[in-house]
């Protein structure tokens, strides 16, 4: 017999489905359909919305906030507009190694949570974080076969989170980081690598990766997908700290921008660093 919680929980879940389900034919039209310079239009509102939930999360200061804001889309429109295009890669390679920084502390804190860290560093993260995510979502639609790309990248982290979510469900016995998210598992974490594995398998056979060795593709995708839980982890730590659930309510059963892409703030830089190194960085 189904219970009323049972219905609510079903109703939730509809609601998620469906939401999902309306940002994924977002997604593809926006990647396929529009101009490229709608895209950077439409993409530079979305990190900007991105920054407003990042930046009341990491302050209460309402001045500071718009100053950070205000700050962080200064600096993205720097990187697009006077960037040196062989600069780029060692832009992102920055970039990499800088999440690589905050994995190491994500790693060091999992069990036991650290001390909140000042307002005024989780403001400085964010304006570090989101233009680098912007810029390499931008960079990589303007490749050759970029948009295709770029949809391989954002599916390299989907696929990461739903099998994750799937084998936790499952079999999760063992907390991977239970001081800053208690719903992740080590068993989720295989099965959503296990995924990547045969999403990179897929994609080896594909003409768009036709020139890349598979072994190169399944190892950068599974980078890919280990930043990506980074970055739900290091957006887990800012709501921890901030002491609020979701990053936002614009979103019906996902809440915020925030917690819908968090996983891609740090991916999408590294899925940038992976193509040219694969030496896919070809502009178009």
């Amino acid at each position: 017999m189904m219970t009323s919680t049972d219905n609510k929980t079903m109703s939730g879940t509809q609601v998620r489905v469906l939401t999902a389900l309306a940002l994924g034919a977002l997604g593809l039209f926006v990647i396929f359909a529009l101009p490229r310079y709608a895209f950077v239009g439409f993409t530079a509102l979305l990190a900007l919305g991105l920054g407003y939930e990042w930046f009341r999360l990491s302050t209460t200061d309402l001045r500071l906030r718009w100053i950070a804001l205000v700050i962080a889309a200064v600096l993205g429109a720097g990187l697009f507009l006077f960037l040196p295009g062989n600069w780029v890669p060692g832009v992102f390679a920055l970039v990499v190694l800088g999440w690589a920084g905050l994995i190491l502390g994500l790693w060091i804190h999992r069990r036991v949570a650290a001390p909140a860290r000042p307002s005024l560093v989780r403001t400085l993260l964010g304006i570090l974080i989101l233009p680098a995510f912007w810029f390499a979502v931008v960079m990589i639609h303007r490749l050759e076969q970029g948009p295709w790309l770029l949809l391989f990248g954002i599916l390299i982290v989907a696929v990461a989170d739903s099998l994750a979510y799937f084998a936790g469900r499952a079999w999760g016995k063992n907390k991977l980081a239970p001081a800053l998210s208690p719903g992740k598992s080590i068993e989720g974490l295989v099965g959503g690598l296990v995924g990547v594995g045969m999403l990179a398998a897929i994609g080896a056979a594909l003409p768009l990766f036709q020139a890349v060795p598979s072994w190169q593709l399944a190892v950068w995708s599974m980078l890919v997908a280990i930043y990506s839980v980074a970055g739900d982890l290091e957006e887990s730590r800012l709501k921890r700290e901030a002491g609020v659930k979701d990053s936002g309510r614009i979103l019906p059963g996902h809440g915020g921008l925030l917690d819908r892409l968090d996983g891609q703030l740090a991916a999408m830089p590294i899925w940038f660093l992976a193509l040219a190194q694969m030496h896919l960085f070809v502009v178009a």
